[in-house]
């Protein structure tokens, strides 16, 4: 992840994170510009899933996706 500082467009670093909630996070930063010295905080939070992870999957149904050579045989495992 690149932070830019908002005052002079420059690289900044994380220098601490904390986590809120398992979804939100305050990064606090700094600029890398000497001439700057901008210190900011920066808010992260998950907003939502666009493909679900395959370890929401059981274990049963992940070895037997392992266990594939094809997309059609993932297809027709996850079809049920």
């Amino acid at each position: 992840m690149r932070i830019i500082c908002d005052r002079c467009k420059s690289k900044a670093i994380i220098t601490t994170t904390r986590e809120l909630t398992p979804q939100f996070r305050k990064l606090y930063c700094a600029c890398t510009n000497p001439e700057c010295g901008h210190t900011f905080v920066v808010n992260v939070e998950f907003s939502h899933t666009l493909s679900p992870s395959a370890l929401d999957l059981p274990d049963t149904v992940r070895q037997a996706l392992r266990s594939c050579s094809t997309p059609t045989q993932a297809r027709q495992v996850l079809a049920g």
